[in-house]
């Protein structure tokens, strides 16, 4: 009986141990999660609230565990100042050197401006604005970027490839003294706890701390929207060649953002270059192999300037560098719509011509040799998806007739496809191989080459 009652009191013993050093590692675990810094707004009026009643507190030598529901900070007139609530009888100067953070307890989080964060928040005062920096783990954080980035309705693989992306993209960019990453699209969009779902947190959590890397570094995960049929190698767009970061198919045929148009008048063209004067022509000096503008030069009045593909979809806030330009005459304008433009396909033979496709080409490249819009040969020819064409195909290219009256004033028309820089993980791409069967990882090695997947360590760094 002696030596039952020991048995038993020992394996109860273990079994408490067990159960002890499990239960103590979870919080060891959690305290080991990355904490990032996130720019969520820079402005010369801010407003601080707490979601419900429980008050907010301030951290900071100055204002030491201050209790509060609303803070209002404005930069006016060279002056920074605050108050806290509605008692503006109370207001206190600021300098460079009141730097504070701001807490609750509220799971709910914080209210700043429109959207509400978790974590702290750390107020910076610089000499022309004032910053406000999120504080907070790193999965929380993609838990809501994941649902910023992509739908949550979108196939669990697809957001599963957008976590690990997200995770290894931020985690690739702190060391900033101030912030680690930007809000907005400059980095990758966070908007907080309003695009967090179940979803998304599902998504983060069952990749939790999985990067991608080469040869044992973090590798620099950039992502876009949609490259139209074939993504780009990062130095034909950066100038920096990355292995990992080189061209591959795209699977992103059917979505919104395949195709747009843009248009520019005599008048927005005058202001956004101010220096050329009336434009005279846009000139493609050279392409990437998929297709995207890599240098253009602008002639004017007065001169001309060369930009790259990169500088000139900022300048003309486009949405990707695979684009062609046209200037065509006012008065051929016939519909308000951007996406179309209105041809009759009764056209009589004189009026077309016939041109054969050989390889390498695109409707890009055909419309832009023969000087017409590429919707007028979508539309003569029926063509169903502008970014397939076959070689040997017969295309029918209209004529541009001399005798035309055309009015002297022109506009500037950018056809493009695609959205993004199309360097790395196209989302669309990403979101179609996820609905034929395709694993986050298998999307991943699809357009990241020669990654591996592993569990951050501090010395992929």
């Amino acid at each position: 009986m002696t030596f039952k009652f020991i048995k038993i009191s020992h394996s109860c013993f273990l079994i408490f141990i067990i159960n002890f050093c499990t239960f103590q590692t979870l919080p060891l675990k959690a305290s080991k999660t990355p904490i990032i810094k996130v720019l969520i707004l820079k402005d010369n009026k801010i407003r601080i609230r707490a979601d419900r009643s429980i008050p907010l507190t301030v951290e900071g030598e100055r204002f030491l565990n201050k209790k509060f529901k609303g803070l209002t900070l404005k930069l006016e007139n060279n002056r920074t100042f605050m108050f806290f609530d509605k008692n503006k009888k109370k207001i206190y100067d600021l300098n460079n050197n009141d730097n504070f953070v701001v807490n609750t307890s509220d799971a709910r989080g914080i209210w700043v401006g429109q959207k509400r964060y978790e974590g702290k928040l750390k107020i910076l005062i610089g000499d022309d604005d004032i910053s406000v920096v999120n504080i907070l783990g790193v999965e929380n954080y993609l838990s809501s970027v994941v649902g910023s980035e992509m739908p949550s309705k979108w196939p669990m693989e697809a957001l599963k490839a957008q976590a690990i992306a997200s995770r290894t993209y931020a985690l690739k960019q702190k060391g900033n003294s101030l912030f680690d990453i930007d809000s907005t699209k400059k980095n990758q969009v966070y908007n907080g706890l309003e695009s967090r779902t179940h979803k998304t947190t599902k998504a983060v959590r069952s990749t939790r701390s999985l990067v991608m890397t080469y040869k044992n570094k973090l590798i620099n995960a950039v992502f876009h929207s949609s490259s139209a049929g074939m993504t780009e190698n990062s130095q034909d767009v950066w100038g920096n060649e990355f292995p990992y970061l080189s061209s591959v198919k795209d699977f992103d045929k059917n979505n919104p953002k395949l195709r747009w148009q843009k248009r520019f008048s005599n008048e927005q063209l005058q202001k956004i270059f101010p220096d050329i004067g009336k434009i005279k022509q846009i000139e493609i000096l050279n392409i990437t192999n998929t297709g995207r503008v890599k240098n253009v030069k602008i002639h004017g009045d007065y001169g001309w300037y060369q930009y790259s593909g990169t500088d000139i979809r900022k300048k003309l806030n486009l949405k990707s560098t695979f684009v062609r330009f046209e200037l065509i005459e006012d008065n051929e304008t016939e519909s308000d719509n951007e996406n179309s433009i209105k041809l009759s396909t009764s056209i009589v033979e004189d009026q077309v011509i016939t041109y054969l496709v050989k390889e390498g080409d695109n409707l890009f490249d055909i419309a832009y040799r023969f000087n017409v819009n590429i919707n007028e040969i979508v539309t003569l020819n029926s063509i169903q998806d502008p970014s397939t064409i076959n070689i040997n195909q017969i295309l029918l290219i209209p004529r541009k007739l001399e005798n035309k009256v055309l009015s002297k004033e022109k506009i500037l028309v950018v056809s493009g496809y695609g959205s993004g820089h199309g360097v790395g993980m196209s989302q669309w791409g990403a979101k179609y191989m996820a609905t034929k069967g395709a694993t986050a990882e298998e999307i991943l090695k699809h357009f990241y080459k020669g990654v591996k997947i592993k569990t951050f360590k501090r010395y992929f760094l």
